[in-house]
This record gives structure tokens, sequence and C-alpha cells, in this order.
């Protein structure tokens, strides 16, 4: 071939179309390819994190709770234990370590005991409840929910029931 006729060969409309779509389709491969191998690093990366997660964190893969026991937790959506003060905008419970827990309501707290339902007034001190609500920025529960039930220490074991 003469080079006249390569320079209008590589100077045709359909020859500049037929590279600029091969260079495009190049470009988006290498794009694509680059993108497979940086989310191939980060999903290695997170996967080596959390299987070595619980041995970073106190030395044994097989303790799920890193250490720490339930009682370690509060309970910061409800309480359960004894009513040791009423007040016309809350109750103060005493719960089962002892410590004091503010309980607020609403007048759309639900209030059972059994199966009735019953009012705030009808609640005393040494009552045994169980709340169920939501937490506010003082440590206090917002109740959505009383139960009255009766003192565990009372209850015997179910072993002791026939």
């Amino acid at each position: 071939m003469n080079t006249k006729k390569i320079k209008e060969y590589l100077s045709s409309i359909k020859t500049e179309k037929a590279l600029i779509i091969i260079g495009v389709i190049l470009l988006m491969i290498v794009s694509f390819q680059s993108g497979m191998f940086i989310g191939f690093k980060k999903a290695s990366f997170s996967y080596k994190t959390g299987e070595n997660y619980f041995r970073e964190m106190n030395g044994r893969k097989d303790d799920p709770m890193m250490g720490m026991r339930r009682e370690d937790f509060g309970n910061i959506h409800g309480v359960v234990g004894k009513i040791i003060k009423i007040s016309p905008d809350s109750i103060i419970v005493l719960d089962k370590d002892q410590k004091e827990k503010v309980v607020t309501f609403s007048t759309s707290t639900l209030i059972k005991k059994l199966n009735e339902d019953i009012k705030l007034v009808d609640l005393k001190i040494d009552d045994f409840i169980a709340v169920i609500g939501s937490p506010n920025n003082d440590t206090s529960v917002d109740a959505k929910f009383i139960r009255v039930m009766p003192d565990p220490k009372v209850i015997p074991p179910l072993s002791q029931i026939k």
C-alpha cells in the first residue's frame, strides 16, 4: 500500500469514529479493572479486620462479649424493681442492683396489673413493677408501659411448684 492511501484511510470519518469508540472502550475497561482492584483491596482489609476483631480486642477469638458480662450493661430502655417514691410527675424505682431509677410518664402510658388496666393513682410504694420505655437525656426512663407484678422474692421457684 502506498502512504497516500494510508493517510486517506486514517483521516476518514469512519476510521476516526472507530478509533474513538475503541479508545472509549479501552478507557472503560481500564477504569472498571481499577475499580475491581480497589474494591478487592477494601474487601480484603474488611474481611481480615472481621476475622481478627476479637483477638485484637481482648486476645480471645472465642469470647464474643470481649470479657464483658451481661451485668456490665445498664438497661436504659426500662427498669424492673420496687417503687420507693411516687410523685405527681415521676416514680422512683429501686432495681435489683439497689440503684434508683427515675421513671417519668404521660397520659398515654399504659399501666397493667395482671390483665386489667389500672391508673397511676393505683400504684403504691413497695409495688414491684416492670417498666418499658425510652431513655431521656437526664438518664430517666419515659415509660410507655408499666406492669405491676408480684415481688419475685415471694414467688417460689418453678422447681418447687408441683
